[in-house]
């Protein structure tokens, strides 16, 4: 049957028989044995060559490979201090990502962000360098992993708090040039150096971390070793060990309307607390549940009363009477707080409630250290480091 199979038995045997393809072809004459030998042979010898060719090809090149290979170098070189790494991210690898990289994080050449980052001394650090766009907070958040960016952020805040109202005087345009680093799992954060270019006051901040062996904490200083923040001094300073002033009053709180009332002094939990003028004491342990352990003293002569609040303890009782630098308690982390520290507020005792500023309030007296003969060199060499790696990130 035409353009069908057909199917026939031979033996036990069955097979299938496409009879209007094979059929129709031209089948060549059978050729002699005699020429189909010379082929094979002539085959056989053609696959002989050409397998001693290829067995023999691996071997040359390795022959040649070690005979170009350079000597190995056996020298062992010391650790350079600082060791960049790079690892190039997009924008939204940043947000999860939290090894840092290299990345353009702005639209445009003019606004361009970068994040890098190396070994400095043993230590993870990295660099962060950003032109400000919307807020201080957005534009750190652009570039920096989103768990991190916002205490980051306020660390950067801190730090120009005492040279600018971060809420107003902030610029778009303003950069920052910075080098950090960052334990997330020690919920440790210390920017090494900043450097903020603001359009405000038309002119450069720059500041560099800097601890001597007789310091408890470290600080931070300009380039001519003097310090950038200032301290109260110790006969009326509400508290004398602490790592570093983390609030101001006046600093807008979220859920505050009136911002923050008190200078927040972080200082680990038993750090003792004292009476920063003669008075009385008025108030003890008043809404645990908001201030923690706390202390009010009266100060009549002076018009003001001084709060203490979130206290690990407290050392005195309402109606006590106590002199300038008496131990009151000791700091904690007490009701609403989310890190050890001491909220020491000043206010008016009128009516109106004024909230004064500890650093310019004429009662306090304030100092800022400067960097002795001694430690002068330690430092110049700690600033000129810290300059190498920003140039080399």
């Amino acid at each position: 049957m035409k353009n069908s199979y057909t199917m026939f038995f031979t033996g036990n045997r069955t097979c299938m028989h496409r009879p209007n393809v094979l059929d129709q072809q031209d089948w060549p004459e059978h050729k002699s044995r005699t020429k189909s030998r010379k082929g094979l042979w002539a085959f056989f010898l053609l696959m002989l060559l050409t397998g001693g060719f290829i067995a023999a090809n691996p071997s040359t090149s390795r022959i040649e490979a070690k005979v170009n290979a350079p000597p190995a170098d056996k020298t062992i070189r010391p650790e350079p201090t600082f060791v960049p790494f790079q690892s190039p991210r997009t924008e939204n690898e940043i947000s999860s990502a939290p090894a840092p990289g290299v990345v353009t994080a702005s639209r445009s050449a003019a606004e361009r962000s970068q994040l890098s980052g190396g070994i400095l001394q043993g230590k993870e650090v990295r660099t962060l360098s950003l032109t400000v766009q919307s807020s201080l907070t957005f534009s750190v958040c652009r570039i920096v992993a989103e768990d991190r960016c916002r205490a980051l952020a306020a660390h950067i805040a801190r730090k120009l708090s005492w040279f600018l109202d971060v809420n107003r005087e902030i610029r778009q345009g303003d950069k920052v040039v910075m080098i950090y680093q960052d334990h997330p799992e020690e919920d440790k954060l210390i920017i090494l150096k900043l450097k903020y270019f603001s359009e405000y006051l038309n002119k450069a901040l720059e500041m560099n971390y800097f601890k001597t062996p007789r310091m408890d904490y470290g600080s931070y200083f300009d380039d001519n070793g003097r310090e950038m923040t200032f301290r109260l001094t110790s006969d009326s300073s509400p508290i004398r060990d602490y790592s570093e002033i983390t609030a101001l009053p006046g600093e807008m709180r979220e859920g505050h309307v009136s911002g923050h009332a008190g200078t927040d002094f972080k200082a680990s939990v038993g750090t003792p607390v004292f009476a920063s003028f003669n008075g009385k004491v008025t108030r003890v342990n008043w809404n645990t549940r908001r201030n923690g352990y706390c202390v009010e003293i009266d100060h009549a002569d002076k018009g003001v009363k001084t709060l203490y609040l979130h206290l690990d303890k407290a050392l005195v009782r309402p109606g006590q009477r106590v002199r300038q630098g008496a131990k009151i308690g000791l700091s904690g982390n007490t009701g609403r707080s989310y890190a050890p520290h001491l909220h020491y507020e000043i206010k008016s005792r009128d009516q109106k409630k004024t909230v004064y500023n500890p650093f310019i309030f004429k009662y306090h007296k304030k100092y800022s250290r400067t960097i002795s003969d001694t430690y002068r060199k330690d430092f110049d060499r700690a600033v000129r480091l810290y300059d190498s790696l920003l140039q080399a990130s």
